[in-house]
C-alpha cells in the first residue's frame, strides 16, 4: 500500500480538522494515509488565549512531529498550513527550511504533492499560501496534483491549485459539509495517483 504523509501546522484546529478528514477519506480509498505536525513551541500560549485553539490542543499535540525519514518513505506529501498575511505560517516555513538538503540531493523528486490552507479573509489570500507550498514542492522536483475544476459539484469556490477553507475571525468558522464534498472530490483525485 502506498504511503501518504499529511503534514499540518494548526493553531485554530481547522487545519487539523481538514487533515484528519483527508486522512479518513484517503484511508477509505486504500491509501496508507498518516497525519503529522510541524513543531510549534508556542501552541500552548495560543491555547491559553484563543478558545478555538484550546478545542483541539491535545489532539494536535498527540500527532507525531514530521521528520526527514518520514518524508523519504512517503509516496505522496500533503501540506496544510494556516494563512498568515497571504503566506504559510512561520512554523511551516521553519520546517520547510530544514528540507534544503533534500532539494540538493533530489531525494523527494517525482513524489506526488498536494496542499490546503485555512485563512481568515478570502479565497484569494489562501491561494497565495497554496502557491508558496507548491513552489516548495516544485523546488523539490515533486509532482503537484491540483484540485482542478469540478462541474459535478453544485457550488465550488476553490482555486484549482488546492483547497482553501475560510475560517473567519480567530478561526471560529469550522470546515463545513460543503467543504466536505470538495474534500471527497480531491481525495478521489489524489488516491487515483497512488493506488496500487
Amino acid at each position: 500500500m502506498k504511503r501518504c504523509s499529511i503534514i499540518i501546522h494548526s493553531v485554530s484546529g481547522n487545519c487539523y480538522i481538514i487533515g484528519s478528514y483527508l486522512k479518513e477519506l484517503l484511508a477509505a480509498r486504500n491509501v496508507d494515509a498518516r497525519l503529522y505536525r510541524v513543531e510549534d513551541p508556542d501552541l500552548h500560549i495560543w491555547a491559553n488565549t484563543q478558545e478555538t485553539t484550546n478545542d483541539f490542543y491535545e489532539d494536535i499535540l498527540a500527532l507525531p512531529i514530521i521528520g526527514t525519514p518520514t518524508l523519504l518513505k512517503s509516496d505522496m506529501i500533503i501540506l496544510g498550513s494556516p494563512t498568515r498575511f497571504g503566506n504559510i505560517s512561520a512554523e511551516m516555513k521553519t520546517f520547510l527550511d530544514t528540507t534544503l538538503p533534500l532539494s540538493k540531493d533530489k531525494s523527494l523528486e517525482t513524489k506526488f504533492f498536494a496542499c490546503f490552507t485555512s485563512c481568515s479573509n478570502s479565497t484569494c489570500e489562501g491561494a497565495h499560501t497554496l502557491t508558496a507550498m507548491i513552489y516548495w514542492a516544485q523546488s523539490m522536483g515533486m509532482l503537484h496534483i491540483p484540485f482542478g475544476v469540478h462541474d459535478e459539484l453544485d457550488y465550488c469556490d476553490q482555486p484549482v491549485s488546492g483547497i482553501v477553507h475560510l475560517a473567519g475571525k480567530e478561526g471560529a468558522i469550522r470546515p463545513s459539509d460543503r467543504l466536505g464534498k470538495e474534500m471527497e472530490a480531491y481525495a478521489d483525485i489524489l488516491s487515483a495517483y497512488i493506488q496500487e
